[in-house]
């Protein structure tokens, strides 16, 4: 060993990754063996060459650096010779053993990486044990798909290039230049969409920054979906199972064990991260040995969920493709992967209303993507088509696309569903889902026609509950009828008996909501108290929050709107830390309709225009919502008459502030500078509801009296005589009537 090392000469430059150096170089500070670890084609190799470069060029190694490839190699019994000869050791020894290796290195200092050893793990475990126990001045750098499993031995997984950083673009666009291509910035974004199609993987970008010297950038783009491992094809200087994207995956499936090779296969219908009763249920037995294998070898990556804390298994993009031609009939996967998310969303339809709404709203986002393609596949198969339409029902019902803001996506999925299901009374049931999504928007022109087809079909008990909810919301935003508050008071009587406690709850918020709007103070006091103590006691986030906008409500339709501000506030706090999207434009509009009540002009009017757009941003509009419209063209008009030619700059400016600039603002509390100021207190403190009934007992007139001239009962009628009685220390209804006329002649 007259020489410091064999590393190959630089024939490209080496793009990116500089903190997997780092992080690799500060490895060998901790232990003498380093496992390169990662998927086929993520450019472990070039990894280990350039670490093992620096370490020359640092001057870290007495011995230099030392590489020996074995990729190439078949026979096991040959590694300690392969080694040999790659570290130019004279070897002449009749039996193919350590001994001479050791002899050789146990007084030299330097790195000896070796590449490509998962064909060969067993034997490299035993040699590389055996070399770092003898040889005390030896470090030695691995690349493998899987760990060696050797004591002492500390893993470096080598991750895909960064899209977002521009790592992978960087190294298309260098080896396309090579090509002779001639790329602009206007195609930025195509190699964009190429690098992340890729995964980021360096070899597959490689080969197809290559193809540029004989096709289009675009055309090379069409190709890699479907036939990227036909498009990806290199030339035949490097290792042979790099030449394509397919020998490279392939080299990963011949050292599986059949086993392996049928879950990869199996887990290729999954579009997304997946967890492993997921992929038992696909699967259709254990998967926790032959995973955790795939796991090792670099073929599945494993993850730790954010949501629930388990782990989440993943393959890349060109991972999946390579093994769905491992599948030769994905159907029994993708039907029980139906199977599976449809259970799944089972569960959340019933569970979701309950303290753990949050986490449900979580799980939901997360298996959004399988969510998707699951219903999608079913509504494709016409005898999973009724599976699909129930799945995308359920995922309306647990109110996950208005609270994440996928409202678009729900809406395509049941307008899908209706194509392809003719029959009630699930397309009853379709019908009147789809125009309660269309409802919740504000969007009456396409709520009320699939209302009326839907009135016109045959219904079940379970259907009814559909349909009954979209006639009393029809009563309610676009007739504003109060003949929608029984219709709802019989609405929660189905729920209860054919639905779930969220649908429930849903009903009972929109029934206490008309009752608001439409009923007298008495009803609405009551409704609205009885939903604050349920919001108080189910210990459901989402719930608490509307038990506070209904207090504000309350308070703005029938009691003191100086009390709104604090509840809405409150309701929208919530409502940003459950990261709900569709809540706070609700409380935008109690918060500018409050505020245009307390006399605060310059505030209601930025709330207006923020109102306004956070209406564009969610795709709802409450021109379609008649009680809320009306209350919205008050304060517009009250705001408006008080500023006059300042009103459009003020709106704009809240127009144009940021989605959370805008909550910034809408939470901050209202300065009393800012407010109207306060009227004229009436005599004694009484307020005016309370001083106009003291003078109704003036006039003569009997609890059920003024409960008929005030449309409150009677018996509210004569429990606000005894607190004004009590407030002004009077004993009776004759002493009330003396001090009112003595009032009201001063």
């Amino acid at each position: 060993m007259t020489v410091r090392g064999n590393l190959p000469a630089r024939t490209t430059t080496f793009i990116g990754r500089r903190a997997v150096l780092a992080e690799t170089g500060a490895l060998f500070g901790r232990s003498r063996l380093v496992t390169l670890v990662g998927t086929g084609g993520v450019g472990k190799t070039r990894v280990a060459v350039e670490t093992g470069r620096a370490m020359v060029g640092d001057n870290v190694f007495q011995h230099g650096v030392w590489l020996v490839p074995l990729a190439d190699l078949k026979d096991p019994a040959l590694l300690a010779r392969t080694v040999a000869a790659g570290l130019r050791i004279v070897d002449n020894s009749p039996e193919a053993g350590l001994t001479r290796l050791v002899e050789s290195l146990h007084d030299k200092h330097l790195l000896l990486i070796l590449d490509n050893c998962e064909h060969l793990l067993e034997a490299v475990r035993h040699l590389v044990h055996h070399l770092l126990r003898d040889c005390e001045g030896l470090t030695v750098l691995t690349t493998s798909r899987e760990p060696l499993n050797v004591y002492g031995e500390h893993l470096m997984r080598v991750p895909p290039l960064t899209v977002d950083d521009d790592e992978a673009m960087r190294l298309f666009l260098e080896r396309a230049a090579a090509t002779g291509a001639t790329l602009t910035d206007e195609d930025l974004p195509e190699v964009k969409a190429l690098c992340e199609t890729l995964d980021g993987l360096p070899l597959a970008i490689e080969l197809a920054a290559a193809r540029l010297a004989e096709m289009s950038l675009s055309d090379v783009l069409v190709q890699l979906d479907g036939h990227r491992f036909e498009l990806l094809v290199g030339d035949t200087h490097g290792p042979a199972h790099h030449e394509t994207l397919q020998k490279a995956f392939e080299w990963s499936a011949q050292h599986c064990s059949d086993e392996e090779r049928e879950l990869w296969a199996t887990l290729s219908v999954f579009p997304a991260d997946f967890d492993r009763a997921a992929a038992e249920a696909v699967w259709g037995r254990e998967v926790l040995q032959p995973l955790s294998a795939l796991v090792r070898k670099s073929i599945v990556v494993a993850t730790t969920s954010p949501v629930t804390r388990r782990t989440r298994y993943r393959l890349l993009d060109t991972v999946a493709q390579f093994g769905s031609r491992l599948l030769p009939d994905d159907d029994v996967a993708l039907r029980r992967h139906v199977r599976h998310y449809s259970e799944f969303l089972e569960e959340a339809t019933r569970s979701w209303f309950s303290p753990d709404d949050s986490l449900w709203m979580a799980r939901q986002h997360e298996e959004w993507p399988n969510i998707r393609a699951a219903i999608g596949h079913a509504l494709r198969t016409p005898d999973l088509a009724a599976t699909g339409t129930a799945m995308a029902i359920n995922v309306d019902r647990t109110r996950f696309p208005a609270f994440a803001g996928m409202i678009g996506q729900i809406q395509d999925l049941l307008a899908a569903a209706r194509k392809v299901i003719t029959e009630p009374p699930l397309r009853t049931s379709l019908l009147a889902h789809r125009a309660w999504v269309a409802q919740a928007q504000g969007d009456m022109s396409t709520a009320i026609p699939l209302m009326n087809e839907a009135r016109k079909l045959p219904r079940s008990p379970e259907s009814d509950v559909d349909l009954v909810w979209v006639e009393a919301t029809h009563l309610f935003y676009v007739e504003s009828s109060p003949d929608c508050v029984p219709l709802y008071e019989h609405l929660v009587e189905l729920c209860r008996e054919y639905s779930t406690p969220g649908d429930t709850y849903v009903t009972e918020l929109f029934l206490t909501m008309a009752t608001c709007f439409l009923l007298d103070t008495e009803a609405a006091d009551k409704a609205t108290t009885a939903l604050a103590a349920q919001a108080e006691h189910n210990g459901v986030a989402w719930s608490t929050a509307w038990g506070l906008w209904h207090r504000g409500l309350y308070e703005l339709l029938h009691g003191d709107p100086a009390l709104v501000h604090p509840q809405a506030v409150e309701a929208l706090r919530i409502q940003l830390t459950l990261g709900d999207a569709w809540g706070p434009a609700y409380s935008l509009w109690l918060l500018a309709c409050t505020c245009a009540e307390l006399g605060a002009h310059d505030r209601a009017a930025r709330l207006l225009g923020a109102l306004r757009s956070q209406e564009r941003v969610s795709r709802m509009s409450f021109a379609g919502m008649g009680p809320f419209h009306k209350l919205l063209e008050r304060a517009d008009r009250t705001v408006r008459r008080a500023l006059g030619d300042d009103y459009p700059v003020i709106a704009t400016l809240g127009a144009d502030l940021r989605q959370d600039q805008a909550m910034e603002f809408a939470l901050e509390p209202v300065p009393d500078s800012e407010r109207r100021p306060a009227k004229p207190t009436l005599p004694g403190g009484l307020t005016r509801q309370e001083f106009t009934i003291a003078g109704l007992v003036a006039d003569g007139l009997t609890s059920k009296q003024i409960g008929a001239t005030l449309f409150i009962s009677p018996r509210t009628a004569d429990r606000h005589v005894v607190n004004i009685r009590t407030k002004l220390g009077l004993p009776n209804r004759v002493a009330l009537a003396a001090w009112h006329r003595s009032a009201t002649k001063n």
